[in-house]
């Protein structure tokens, strides 16, 4: 008689813990697959809205006006985040005027007389670029770190009230009329000015030097950035006199770090409060601070520039980034993003000081 093949009950169980581990294997490698396509899609998206908001900036810096109508008021200005009655978070604002396309006219003046608009190649918008805090109060501290930025225009000369008039800020520091939305989640927003004597070429670095660049201007040298609120404001060296036409900067440059709210959920915390003089930081988690040469992290208002990480014990320069050291409780977010660097020429800016 002839026997029936077939598996015995230990090689069933064999195969069966054979094609478990398989199948965890499988398993394991498809969700590493998915959370690395996930994280550089994150990072894509993200490097793409960091790079659209430069290059908007950039195509109003290089549109300038450069003549008597001409004006560039770049200034830091302090809000109170925390609820506590104290201006402790610190943002740029940019005023200025730049040519206006012939489509921004067209969109701008519609509805407007024929022989009352501006022609292409003549009129002139003012534009504003000021960056306000995402949210402030005792609620939600996590969120008092980031920033709004916001973008304005209008027609030069038209009726209402311009940018550049002082009554156009209220106290706080918020605009009368609330400019459109650019990004959320802001984390910094770094402007840096070439002046005629800056010597940018080895890199910038922000002084009082005749080689150093200005973290302000001010086109008319009116005083108008309020150096007694932030040192940043002070004007920049070898500022040349003005005349009858605008004073612009060489370069500048734009340094850009958003942080998504997804990405706060993989941030680490203080582990330990911290007081104002220590330079030793103990996080939950000392992989998720940054490494990169250069790197920054944020907490609350202050930016601390990442020296080394050794496990869970971050070794930090206290107060960069012109901010001020101050104690933080435990429990802190850190906060960090990616940096974009732009670098925009200003094309004119050889008429305007006779070289």
């Amino acid at each position: 008689m002839r026997r029936r093949g077939g598996f015995t009950l230990v090689e069933l169980l064999v195969a069966s813990a054979l094609l478990v581990i398989v199948s965890i294997a499988v398993f394991q490698f498809l969700r590493r697959f998915t959370t690395l396509w996930q994280k550089s899609e994150e990072r894509r998206e993200l490097v793409e809205e960091a790079s659209g908001i430069a290059e908007l900036f950039a195509e109003d810096v290089g549109a300038l006006v450069n003549g008597p109508r001409g004006d560039l008021v770049a200034e830091w200005v302090f809000f109170d985040t925390d609820g506590d009655g104290v201006a402790e978070a610190s943002w740029p604002r940019v005023r200025m005027v730049r040519f206006a396309t012939e489509a921004e006219l067209a969109r701008l003046q519609a509805g407007v007389p024929a022989e009352r608009r501006q022609r292409a190649g003549e009129g002139a918008l003012e534009v504003l670029w000021a960056v306000m805090p995402a949210h402030t109060g005792k609620n939600d501290p996590d969120r008092r770190a980031e920033g709004l930025v916001m973008r304005g225009e209008r027609l030069a000369g038209a009726s209402g009230l311009s940018y550049f008039e002082p009554g156009f800020f209220d106290a706080a520091g918020k605009p009368r009329e609330l400019p459109n939305e650019v990004s959320a989640g802001v984390l910094w927003f770094g402007l840096e000015f070439a002046t005629q004597t800056s010597l940018v070429f080895d890199g910038w670095h922000i002084g009082t030097d005749l080689a150093d660049v200005a973290t302000s201007w001010d086109a008319w040298n009116r005083g108008r950035p309020d150096a007694e609120r932030h040192y940043w404001n002070e004007p920049g060296a070898g500022m040349p006199k003005t005349g009858e036409r605008a004073l612009l900067p060489r370069r500048v440059r734009l340094v850009l770090e958003l942080e998504r709210g997804d990405d706060r959920k993989r941030r680490t915390r203080l582990d330990a409060a911290i007081a104002t003089t220590d330079t030793s930081l103990e996080v939950e988690d000392g992989s998720r601070v940054p490494l990169a040469k250069g790197a920054h992290v944020k907490i609350d208002a202050e930016w601390l520039e990442v020296l080394s990480v050794s496990g869970d014990v971050v070794q930090v320069r206290r107060g960069a980034r012109g901010t001020t050291a101050t104690g933080h409780e435990r429990g802190a977010l850190v906060h960090h993003g990616r940096a974009l660097v732009r670098e925009i020429p200003v094309r004119l800016h050889q008429e305007d000081w006779n070289l």
